[in-house]
């Protein structure tokens, strides 16, 4: 089969649509090409061949995205966690192009390794998974979707707040500021959400990876409150439009989403509220306390079926996990998903020896 190059969101996403459609498509050998990146243009007298105090704080922003997202992954925990060798392996080179205000940053070895430590929590992940974890990082949480739904979100909240404005003239003047921002592409973009429905069903660390790049962008947002224009991974925002998307509130908790597999190590029933767990995660190891709500809309039969045959018969489970860690500790966990592990054999090896 030919060598696939990507180097474009376009062509990543053509691949993952291939990818998560069909489970038969043959896995294609590919070359990445300056992609995944962060790329950034902005205009306007200060920012002519500098990067200013606030785009360097942003940046820094950018450097603790990439660095809370592995640490996630990989350890289910905050970037306290990180190794000396992690973080030399997950350092960012910001260039600054020549004569102008070009920012470019090539993320292809730090999406990998992140995509590498999604693939490490299951036995089941295959390359064909870190492909496809590779591809939705790099287009949907940090790519060109990422910053579109970043930037609608940010118009969506500001159109609201600006409805309790009662100068009925600086409303309405305020509301067209904001309609310069149009998704040139609102089909694709339609698309673009439909795949990531999918992956998040299969990677709900994406998610969170993307929530943390909001918060980065409210950086860069914040920043270049000034600029006559920026463009942010292809897309092209307007000064103006920036000035009052800046002033639109900021969603700054951030649930952190982790999925491993774990052995049940006890069951507490006696709620009337929820359930909650002993958990013991067998591929990072470690101990988690974590609740599943008795009236969730997804507590089934099923789900408690898998849960008992579990809890009685010592078998592993796969389990996403809402939680909140304080001081590089999970101080709260919230089960959100169950998935039964029908292989049991691919984990006896981990169970004994994390055991032990």
């Amino acid at each position: 089969m030919t060598k696939l190059v990507i180097k474009n969101d376009n062509a990543a996403l053509n691949l993952l649509q291939k990818l998560l459609d069909d489970e038969n498509f043959e896995v294609p050998e590919v070359e990445f090409k300056n992609w995944p990146r962060f790329e950034m243009h902005v205009k306007g007298e200060r920012y002519h061949s500098t990067i200013t105090p606030e785009l360097m704080e942003s940046f820094l922003d950018l450097q603790k995205t990439i660095n809370k997202s592995f640490a996630l992954v990989r350890y289910s925990d905050s970037s306290r966690r990180l190794t000396k060798a992690d973080r030399q392996d997950l350092k960012i080179l910001v260039e600054v192009k020549d004569g102008s205000s070009g920012f470019f940053a090539a993320l292809e070895a730090h999406v990998g390794i992140i995509a590498t430590g999604i693939a490490e929590g299951f036995k089941t992940m295959d390359s064909r998974h870190k492909l496809i974890a590779i591809l939705a990082i790099g287009t949907l949480a940090i790519g060109g979707y990422g910053f579109n739904s970043y930037i609608e979100t940010q118009k969506a909240t500001r159109l609201a707040e600006l409805q309790n404005l009662d100068n009925e003239a600086e409303r309405n003047e305020r509301i067209r500021t904001l309609s310069l921002y149009k998704d040139m592409n609102s089909e694709q973009t339609a698309k673009n959400a439909e795949l990531y429905g999918k992956v998040l069903d299969k990677m709900p660390q994406v998610q969170t990876i993307s929530d943390h790049m909001a918060g980065t962008y409210n950086k860069f947002i914040a920043g270049t409150v000034d600029a006559e224009y920026i463009e942010v991974q292809g897309a092209k925002v307007p000064g103006i439009v920036v000035d009052e998307i800046s002033n639109a509130s900021r969603n700054v908790a951030v649930d952190d989403r982790v999925a491993s597999v774990f052995l049940m190590r006890g069951v507490d029933h006696s709620s009337g509220e929820d359930y909650k767990f002993k958990l013991f995660d067998v591929v990072r190891g470690g101990e988690v306390n974590a609740t599943l709500p008795k009236d969730g809309s997804f507590v089934t039969d099923a789900i408690l079926d898998v849960i008992q045959d579990a809890e009685w018969g010592g078998k592993v489970v796969l389990l996403q996990l809402r939680t909140k860690t304080r001081a590089g500790k999970v101080v709260k966990a919230e089960i959100e998903k169950v998935t039964e592990i029908k292989d049991q054999g691919g984990y006896e090896e981990a169970v004994a020896s994390k055991e032990d």
